[in-house]
Order: C-alpha cells, then sequence, then structure tokens
C-alpha cells in the first residue's frame, strides 16, 4: 500500500508534504520535486498594487502635463538645456508608463502559449524606451552644437520660472512615489510545498518577507523615483544656467549646460539597455550571485552536490532558480524543502529542484 503523510504548520506559514511509495510510481529509482508558493495576503497586496498604481498613475498625469509646458517655455525662452529637460522629463513620462503596464501585466495569468506570462514586456518596452532617449540626445546635441557656433541670449527671466516649476515638479512627485514605495507593511507567508518520492520537481514563488527581499512592483517604483531624481539634477542645471546669464554670463552657458543634461539623459539610458539586454539573454540576476546560491544550496542537509544550475530572470523582481542535486540517500521530502529554502532565502518567484538518486 501506498504511505501518504501530510503536514501542516501555520504561524505566517504553511506547508504541505506527501509522500507516496516508489515501487507503486514504478520507479526503481527516486526522483525528488517540490512545489513552493510564498507570498502576502491576497488582499493586502491588492490594496498595496492599488495605492501604488494610483500613485503611479497620478505621477504620470502631472508629469506629462508638465513635460508639454515645460517644452513649450523652451522654446519661448529659446533655451537648449530647458528643452534638454523637457525631453529628459518624456524619458520619465515613458519610464513610468512602462512601470504601470508592467505592475499590469505582472497580475496577468500564464496561458498555454505564455507559459511564464508576458513578464517579457517590461524589458522590451525598456529597450524601445532607451533607444528612443538616444535619438533624442542626438538631437539635442546637434541644436546646442548650431547654439554654440552662433550663440543667441535667451530668456533668463522665464528659464528661471519655467526651471523653479520644474523643480516643485518634480519634488512633489517624488514625494508621491516615496509614499507609495514606504506606506504600509507586509506580511510574511511560507506556502505549500509537495514532494513525491517517486518522481518530483520544486517550485516557488516567493515574495517580500520582511522588507529586505525586493519586490516586482516596489522595483518598479523606485525606478520611476531615481528618474525623476535624475531629471531634477536637469532642472538644477537648467536653473543654475538661467541664474548665471541673469547675473551676466555669456549666452554659452545655455547650449553648454544642455551638454550635461544629456550625460545624465545618456547614463540613464545606458543602464536601462544594459539592464533590458541582460534580462532579455537570461542573463543571472546581479543579486543571485551563481556560486552563493550554489553554496546555498550545498549547504543544505542531504545534499552530496549540485548540477545543471541556471539563475536567471524574466523581468524586474521576477527571479528564477532551476537545480538538480544529488543525495546518497534523499528524503522523500528533499526537493521540496531546499525550494523552500532557496525561496525563502532569495525571494524568487520561481524555483524548481530536481533531485536525482546518488
Amino acid at each position: 500500500m501506498a504511505a501518504k503523510e501530510h503536514g501542516h504548520e501555520h504561524e505566517h506559514e504553511h506547508e504541505h508534504a506527501h509522500a507516496h511509495d516508489a515501487n507503486e510510481a514504478g520507479h526503481g529509482h527516486g526522483h525528488g520535486h517540490g512545489h513552493g508558493h510564498g507570498g502576502e495576503e491576497a488582499g493586502d497586496v491588492a490594496r498595496k498594487e492599488r495605492r501604488q498604481a494610483r500613485r503611479l498613475a497620478m505621477v504620470l498625469v502631472l508629469i506629462a502635463a508638465f513635460f508639454v509646458v515645460e517644452l513649450l517655455g523652451a522654446k519661448a525662452a529659446s533655451s537648449d538645456v530647458l528643452e534638454a529637460d523637457a525631453y529628459h522629463l518624456l524619458m520619465d513620462v515613458l519610464a513610468i508608463a512602462v512601470s504601470l503596464v508592467a505592475m499590469r501585466i505582472a497580475g496577468a495569468k500564464p496561458s498555454a502559449r505564455f507559459t511564464f506570462g508576458l513578464r517579457r514586456a517590461e524589458p522590451l518596452a525598456a529597450l524601445l524606451n532607451a533607444i528612443l532617449v538616444f535619438a533624442v540626445a542626438i538631437e539635442i546635441v546637434r541644436d546646442s552644437v548650431e547654439h554654440l557656433q552662433s550663440p543667441e541670449m535667451p530668456k533668463s527671466g522665464l528659464m528661471l520660472i519655467i526651471a523653479t516649476a520644474a523643480l516643485c515638479v518634480n519634488g512633489l512627485s517624488a514625494w508621491l512615489l516615496h509614499g507609495a514605495m514606504h506606506g504600509g507593511h507586509a506580511h510574511t507567508h511560507g506556502g505549500h510545498a509537495h514532494a513525491h518520492a517517486g518522481h518530483g520537481h520544486g517550485h516557488g514563488h516567493g515574495e517580500e518577507e520582511d522588507g529586505t527581499h525586493p519586490h516586482a512592483h516596489h522595483l518598479n517604483m523606485r525606478g520611476a523615483w531615481l528618474h525623476l531624481m535624475g531629471d531634477a539634477l536637469g532642472s538644477v542645471a537648467a536653473f543654475s544656467a538661467g541664474l548665471a546669464m541673469k547675473l551676466g554670463a555669456s549666452p554659452i552657458v545655455d547650449p553648454l549646460a544642455s551638454f550635461a543634461v544629456v550625460i545624465i539623459l545618456v547614463v540613464g539610458a545606458s543602464r536601462l539597455l544594459r539592464d533590458a539586454v541582460l534580462v532579455l539573454l537570461d542573463a543571472a540576476p546581479t543579486r543571485l550571485k551563481v556560486e552563493r546560491v550554489r553554496a546555498a544550496i550545498l549547504a543544505h542537509p542531504g545534499v552530496a552536490s549540485v548540477h545543471a544550475l541556471h539563475v536567471w530572470s524574466l523581468g524586474t523582481g521576477h527571479d528564477a532558480i532551476t537545480a538538480h542535486v544529488r543525495a546518497a540517500s534523499a528524503p522523500a521530502d528533499l526537493g521540496m524543502r531546499v525550494a523552500a529554502h532557496l525561496r525563502a532565502k532569495y525571494a524568487l518567484e520561481y524555483v524548481t529542484v530536481q533531485v536525482d538518486p546518488d
């Protein structure tokens, strides 16, 4: 007769273990599969996501409207640096729009065609965003070089007004995002797991447990917040150039200051492009060092060796690990235990651990 055991443990954590006789399953050797799913309570997650989405939408409307104001003001003031800063703000609009779409897509269930869901939509959109920023940067440099050859005195008073307004908009937007990132609190739940002695897998779905692990939406919010901080630097450059010319500086200060904003744009776009390409190439996330993951698996009681270890990311905060482990005498739930350990340690969304006989 097949033996069947169930274990339940509750205290912000629940686990289920199932063991079946290997001979009844028709296997002469043992494989281990453990499935784990962890996360915050559905109601808390939904409330947090709605709060974050509302804040992002408010910021998106605010800076999209001010982009139009700043661009028109830059044209009226004949200011290269203000125009560059306006296009930097457009980059923020696109980045926040991508964050909103990514949050929406993250909730979509996987399908028979897209078994991981549409996580990769985020890095694809980021890739297009970066390419657009490079194109804008080239155009700004071209205009600034022309104005260096025949400098025209911008309207410094109007520049100061618009740059000050831009700083206020950036500050308000950053405050809204910061409040959404750090508002509320998180709950910890372990998850449930299944292990079969005859044949098995380990799958884990993890969320942040104590605020120390990255969460997909939190990282999207942080990325948008950093975009706004970069735009604030551009607004400071525009304000400084306007003030300098108001005090009698040469008009070449304006196109020279626009180069500083272009550098900020290019650095941000380069990082965005790098991160998107690394995700699309299935590179191991920076936070998940492969050797550290290997060491964490080997340190687990009962594990003799690790092979076929793969670490990658489907998108911001959606990280995955698969591995095969060998054990001299594998307990029925070894795959489940290793999967649960990795899920808890690294806040993974997907983890699969295959236990092979030694």
